[in-house]
């Protein structure tokens, strides 16, 4: 029964994917993407019918599995960019890396508040990066690699839909700042937004997406068993 509703939510996930993206063309409003609305109503239809995240993620994890190559090809814009890249590289990297920190940080600090367990504590901290990324540094620190995608996603939506509010109330047109924002904050789903916004912006979230991705990866086990020992 199990694998009957695995195959259900793989093929509601591309039918629901290739309806959004129509309605999303057609209208052109934002809460009508697919990164919006599909997660949304997944979400929705697992607590209807009272399934866990594992039951979706049986056969969904063909298409995360996807996003590894989807990754690397956010390198073709980056590199007809990479002038403007070189200037403000070292830029990047310091703001990525603040990100990772106030990203840990926030998630060890809450999760601790709310007296969560230490697989879903560990699962939370992943959460601020890509899921390609994500899932390797998991594997590293004992989190769960069924719910990742699922804190992923959530991530990715609450930093794109409250992404623009806060720019605007900021008033910094700057696209590079205004990339690294939403790339750092909303990783994939920033950069899709981001790419809405200006061709510039999206660069520099696709690339302030793959440098905190590479830095959580490599320096997030330490900086967590840092914290764990401190607090």
């Amino acid at each position: 029964m199990t694998e009957l509703w695995g195959i259900f939510y793989l093929l509601w996930t591309v039918l629901c994917y290739f309806l959004a993206k129509r309605l999303f063309v057609f209208t052109q409003k934002i809460y009508f993407s697919p990164i919006i609305v599909v997660p949304s109503l997944s979400i929705i239809l697992i607590f209807i019918f009272q399934h866990r995240f594992q039951d979706y993620y049986l056969y969904t994890q063909y298409l995360v599995a996807m996003l590894g190559p989807i990754t690397v090809a956010f390198a073709i814009p980056v590199f007809r960019y990479r002038a403007i890249v070189k200037q403000y590289f070292f830029v990047l990297i310091v703001s990525s890396s603040v990100s990772m920190l106030v990203g840990i940080l926030s998630s060890w600090l809450l999760a601790s508040m709310f007296n969560f367990d230490e697989i879903l504590k560990n699962s939370l901290l992943a959460r601020s990066i890509s899921i390609p990324f994500a899932l390797e540094l998991t594997e590293k620190i004992g989190g769960s690699i069924s719910l990742i995608p699922l804190f992923t996603v959530i991530t990715g939506l609450v930093g794109m839909l409250f992404g623009d509010f806060l720019l605007l109330w900021m008033r910094y047109k700057n696209s590079i700042a205004q990339g690294a924002a939403l790339g750092n904050a909303a990783h994939a789903m920033g950069i899709a937004r981001a790419r809405q916004r200006h061709e510039l912006e999206g660069v520099i979230a696709s690339l302030s997406m793959i440098i905190s991705g590479i830095i959580m990866v490599l320096f997030a086990p330490f900086m967590i068993s840092l914290i764990k020992h401190i607090v």
